[in-house]
């Protein structure tokens, strides 16, 4: 990369950080399709932020002490810093507590006279990171997942929570105070325990897999509460948005759903749409089958920090799948498009 790119790893950063702008996403999505050894610096630079450290809710933040903890959590080699230019308005502190934690965007949403606030949390698209939270309980972000939730929330009756994609929960035991998990149209309860719920496609499906302890599901912004289900360890509840049902299966090979956390991508036996699914959330883009013969067939393998590239080639190896990737494109609005894989049989 030129000195003249240098400006591409502040845009990264911004990408990380979930700061960039729409020009700044243009510029970056052009860069990355002019070549392949764009595409590997991107995905070595996503693997790199990783390494940033757990997050922590911080009340007080030294800008200086910050961006040093960054570049040394980061490992950045100082021939190729990547300049974070701090954003100098009215939520300046909140932008370097963003910078401090690593992938993830952090800010006040509707300030109360009393004091109340909700934060929320947000881990880029490609990257995977966790946050402690005031209470104790631990939480794992997949990619492009967000959580919001009251900075009171320790405080009520209840620790309430909203999840927006894929979230592993470790839940710090309060009987005093339940935790709640809001995933579009339904709610997990618990006191103390371990489950992954995935609602990336919130307005379709809905999974819960319990690893530990006890949760009840049941619909969401409901004025009695009644339970839908309650699980046990190693079981799964998969609700149907769109026929409003729900069913419990045994969830075999746990990894499958919560491998992730590792940084590890695992199939077991799936079928492509929902491969497509994972790989869409996974790497950002977007996926077409192209021939629907593809659908009858299935695909296992563990993949670690490999490109969509490599995944799918690899599959093809055991397969007649072949696959297009098709770098962004430019639209009428001068924005760039997310890659487009074509999935064909040979």
């Amino acid at each position: 990369m030129s000195t003249k790119s240098d400006q591409i790893y502040e845009i990264i950063a911004r990408k990380l950080t979930t700061t960039i702008s729409s020009e700044e996403s243009r510029i970056l999505e052009e860069w990355i399709s002019k070549s392949p050894e764009n595409q590997i610096e991107f995905e070595d630079i996503q693997v790199l932020w990783k390494k940033t450290g757990e997050f922590h809710i911080p009340s007080r933040v030294d800008q200086n002490s910050a961006l040093n903890l960054v570049h040394k959590r980061a490992e950045i080699n100082s021939s190729k810093i990547i300049r974070l230019k701090l954003l100098y308005q009215a939520a300046a502190v909140l932008v370097l507590a963003v910078l401090l934690a690593g992938s993830y965007n952090y800010f006040f949403i509707g300030l109360k006279s009393t004091g109340e606030y909700y934060e929320k949390v947000t881990a880029a698209a490609g990257t995977r990171t966790h946050v402690d939270l005031p209470d104790g309980s631990r939480v794992f972000l997949n990619s492009g997942s967000t959580l919001r939730f009251s900075n009171q929330f320790t405080s009520k009756k209840q620790r309430r929570i909203e999840l927006s994609g894929e979230a592993y929960f470790d839940v710090a035991k309060d009987p005093e105070h339940p935790f709640i998990v809001q995933a579009g149209a339904i709610e997990v309860k618990a006191l103390g325990t371990e489950f992954n719920v995935d609602a990336y496609n919130k307005d379709e499906t809905i999974d819960v897999v319990l690893l530990e302890g006890k949760v009840a599901i049941s619909r969401s912004n409901q004025k009695i509460e009644k339970a839908l289900m309650v699980l046990d360890p190693n079981e799964k509840a998969h609700f149907d948005v769109k026929e409003n049902k729900i069913s419990k299966t045994k969830a075999y090979e746990l990894e499958r759903y919560v491998g992730w956390i590792d940084g590890k991508m695992v199939f077991s036996d799936d079928p492509i749409m929902d491969v497509m699914k994972k790989l869409e959330n996974w790497y950002n883009v977007e996926i077409r089958l192209e021939d629907p013969d593809l659908k009858k067939y299935r695909f296992t393998g563990t993949f670690i920090n490999e490109s969509v590239d490599e995944i799918l080639h690899t599959f093809s190896l055991t397969s007649p799948l072949s696959y297009e990737i098709i770098p962004a494109q430019k639209d009428v609005q001068g924005r760039y498009t997310k890659r487009i894989i074509k999935l064909k049989m040979n």
